[in-house]
């Protein structure tokens, strides 16, 4: 074999190797953590523990909103609040709350997106609302952006869908009698109320036909922690809701909602967990 295959050949199986690990890395199993309500009372600190995790052991990072006591207020709460979270990662997927409202564009300048966006990575197809924009209802160009994603939705195996008020407890027979156990704001009409909605009438039929593809469907409310610490329902058609948020110097009963994704067998599967075994 003369130098110049041999070298050849040499390039070609280094090729392969490599390809093999970036093949082997891209699909391995991944891990992803929701956190919210993580204020306190005094701006821009979080919780304690909050601001001690090791966030590097997760592949990607879900927010439910009300970040800070003020989190949008000025430069230096957004700053601070960024320097925990990282919040320009496209890794960080972040729903606003109320508590993050103030300045949307100070907002849009650490994350680079506008309050609503779409997203895709692993195979799961993301739809981040903003459920402070009109009073709890999807209106509007973000109305028009949930029906572009959901109509040409197919090659998912998931969508998961990031807000921070409970939207779809409003207008449910079962779950609006659990609101006041659960959500932080009350059935009602004002900023941090969850108000009556169009959840129901024009999100959840394009959440059914997404389902009937053989997509699996999930919604990640973040607007809870001060009455309950976690939240879980499915519904009779096989659409789960779920929230997850915390209450500041309560960390013997915070939990994150962690999720762990097999991309080849296309399982997510998830678990309540105490802030300090994250």
């Amino acid at each position: 074999m003369n130098k110049a295959i041999y070298f050849l050949l040499v390039i070609f199986i280094c090729s392969c190797n490599n390809n093999t690990k970036s093949h082997l890395k891209e699909n391995s199993p991944k891990k992803y953590l929701h956190l919210s309500h993580t204020r306190t009372n005094t701006n821009p600190k979080m919780d304690s523990v909050i601001e001690t995790i090791d966030y590097s052991k997760y592949d990607m990072l879900w927010l439910g909103g009300d970040l800070a006591k003020s989190t949008s207020i000025s430069k230096k709460a957004i700053s601070h609040v960024d320097s925990i979270f990282n919040l320009g990662s496209t890794n960080t997927l972040w729903s606003l709350g109320n508590h993050d409202y103030k300045k949307l564009n100070l907002v849009k300048k650490h994350t680079k997106r506008l309050p609503y966006y779409s997203y895709h990575k692993n195979g799961i197809t993301f739809l981040i609302l903003d459920t402070q924009d009109s009073l709890s209802n999807i209106v509007g160009k973000q109305m028009k952006l949930v029906k572009k994603v959901l109509d040409t939705i197919d090659q998912s195996s998931h969508l998961v869908i990031l807000h921070h008020k409970l939207i779809w407890m409003s207008g449910n027979q079962e779950l609006e009698t659990r609101i006041k156990k659960t959500s932080n704001g009350k059935l009602g009409d004002c900023f941090h109320c969850i108000n009556p909605n169009n959840f129901y009438t024009d999100i959840y039929p394009l959440l059914l036909k997404a389902k009937q593809k053989g997509i699996g469907v999930i919604c990640i409310g973040g607007d809870i922690g001060f009455k309950s610490k976690e939240f879980e329902y499915k519904t009779p058609e096989g659409i789960y809701f779920l929230a997850s948020g915390i209450e500041f110097n309560h960390n013997s009963e915070n939990k994150g909602l962690v999720f762990e994704h097999d991309i080849l067998s296309k399982k997510l599967k998830w678990d309540f967990v105490i802030l300090p075994k994250l």
